[in-house]
C-alpha cells in the first residue's frame, strides 16, 4: 500500500484546507512544509515556506508576521514584476524543513510542490528520498506540468486525489480513511 498521499486540483479549490483538516481530524504533529503567500488574493507580492505548525496556529492572527518568521523564496515589488525566485532557500531552509519533519513528526507535509522550487536540486532530491522513506506524506501538488511535478506524478508508492468543485467531501473522505489506514498500519 502507499504510504504517499498526493492532492492535486485547480487553484484555490481546497488542496491545503483539507490537508490541514486531515492533520488535525488525525490529531498528527506535521513536519515539511507549507507555503504561505503575502498580497492581495491572486496578486500575491511574495510566497514563502513556514513550517506547518507555525503556518497552523498562526494562520488566523492578524498581529503574527509570516514573512519576518518564514523564508521567502519568491518575491516581487508589484504585480507587474517578474518573480524574483531564490532556489537557495529551498535548498537550506526547505530542506531542513523536510528534514525536521521526517526525523521528529508523525508526518510530512509537503504543501505545495510547483515550479518555484524547479532549479533547487537539492531540495527536489531530498523529496524524492523522502518519498522513498516508509514516514507518511501528505503533499499538494500544482496543477500543472513540468519534470519534477512528472516525476512526481509517474511514481508508483503514491496515491493522488483530484479536487474539483463537485467532490471535495468525497475526496476529504477517501484522504482521510486512507491516511489513517497508513498511520495505524505504522504502529
Amino acid at each position: 500500500m502507499p504510504n504517499n498521499i498526493v492532492i492535486t486540483g485547480e487553484k484555490y479549490i481546497g488542496k491545503s484546507t483539507i490537508v490541514k483538516k486531515l492533520i488535525v481530524k488525525l490529531n498528527l504533529k506535521p513536519g515539511g512544509f507549507v507555503v504561505g503567500r503575502s498580497g492581495s488574493f491572486d496578486q500575491w507580492l511574495s510566497f514563502y515556506l513556514s513550517d506547518p505548525l507555525v503556518y497552523y496556529e498562526n494562520q488566523n492572527k492578524e498581529d503574527y508576521n509570516f514573512e519576518e518568521n518564514s523564508y521567502i523564496f519568491a518575491k516581487r515589488d508589484n504585480i507587474q514584476d517578474k518573480w524574483e525566485v531564490r532556489p537557495e532557500i529551498f535548498n537550506t531552509e526547505g530542506v531542513k524543513l523536510l528534514e525536521k519533519g521526517l526525523k521528529d513528526k508523525d508526518i510530512v507535509v509537503m504543501d505545495e510542490l510547483g515550479r518555484f522550487e524547479l532549479k533547487a536540486n537539492k531540495f527536489k532530491q531530498r523529496v524524492f528520498e523522502i518519498l522513498d522513506k516508509s514516514k507518511p506524506v501528505l503533499a499538494v501538488l500544482k496543477d500543472e506540468h513540468n519534470q519534477f511535478l512528472d516525476r512526481v506524478r509517474s511514481r508508483d508508492d503514491i496515491s493522488i486525489y483530484r479536487i474539483k468543485k463537485d467532490n471535495q467531501d468525497v475526496i476529504y473522505n477517501k484522504t482521510y480513511e486512507e491516511l489513517e489506514n497508513i498511520i495505524n498500519n505504522k504502529k
